[in-house]
């Protein structure tokens, strides 16, 4: 349990957060002592980094939970629109990774791995509107969120490299156009040669005829990745946007597919050689 699961716990005023004062933190610390009784996930270094938070770190504290993302996310809860009201507060990015650094970052990165290993579309939504937060983040918690979706990459790329059946239940989420949004908030040459390897397996298999409304799915959201090399993006999108053309002819959907996703992946390899030399 971290200090924002324990404030909401205690069913305290958030408005009042910035007006607490010595009587507050004792009666504050009361309901806590109260609740250890009844509730043996409340464990002392979280009861005191509460009051220590209260204490030291009021407008950082106020801040996030104002904030519906940092809120919804750290609270593991789904506070309601009405429940947020607009305040004219203004914390500097610094004071805010400060804050965090030291009363949220293990909870971050472990909400932020068990969300993104479910694969599942609204936890990814999620994840991706946190990230447009990650001004705020620390950046060794930044770098570790990138290598859990590098890893979560590599893994459909492994798993489609070997398989040779029809079932990707296991890498179902690469068909979803938030993981190529999460994935644009690490961009780099690396992962876009990353991201071509994916569609070259994605063409090996849609040649195959393995599951072609599941390939469909994923070329059409991998139009979603803002690429660091940015023809690649539009190369991407001019794919989902040749995909989704009405059909000319019948019968001619697989032979029109993997011809276009061959001349893409070479255009592709192209950029990134060009890239790489400094031609652009």
């Amino acid at each position: 349990m971290n200090i924002i699961q324990l404030f909401s716990l205690l069913d305290l005023k958030r408005d009042q957060v910035l007006e607490f004062g010595t009587e507050d933190y004792i009666r504050i610390e009361k309901k806590i002592n109260f609740e250890k009784k009844i509730n043996p996930e409340i464990d002392s270094k979280t009861s005191e980094n509460l009051i220590f938070a209260l204490k030291e770190y009021k407008e950082e504290f106020f801040f996030v939970m104002s904030n519906s993302i940092c809120l919804n996310f750290f609270a593991q809860n789904k506070f309601s629109k009405e429940y947020f009201s607009n305040y004219n507060l203004t914390v500097s990015d610094e004071k805010i990774k400060e804050f965090i650094a030291l009363f949220l970052a293990d909870d971050l990165v472990s909400f932020f791995s068990f969300k993104l290993s479910k694969g599942w579309f609204h936890y990814l939504e999620e994840l991706n509107f946190l990230l447009d937060l990650k001004r705020y983040f620390p950046e060794e918690i930044i770098y570790k969120m990138g290598v859990l979706l590098y890893s979560k990459l590599d893994f459909a790329i492994s798993q489609l490299s070997v398989s040779t059946t029809s079932d990707f239940s296991n890498i179902v989420y690469i068909k979803y156009s938030t993981f190529y949004d999460l994935l644009s908030h690490f961009a780099t040459i690396e992962l876009d040669r990353k991201i071509v390897g994916l569609l070259d397996l994605v063409a090996k298999h849609y040649k195959r005829g393995t599951n072609i409304i599941f390939f469909r799915s994923v070329v059409k959201s991998m139009a979603s990745y803002n690429a660091f090399i940015e023809n690649i993006s539009k190369i991407l999108i001019e794919s989902r946007e040749i995909l989704i053309r009405p059909k000319e002819k019948k019968g001619d959907d697989n032979e029109k597919m993997h011809f276009i996703i061959k001349i893409i992946l070479a255009v592709v390899f192209l950029l990134i050689a060009f890239h790489k030399l400094g031609y652009y």
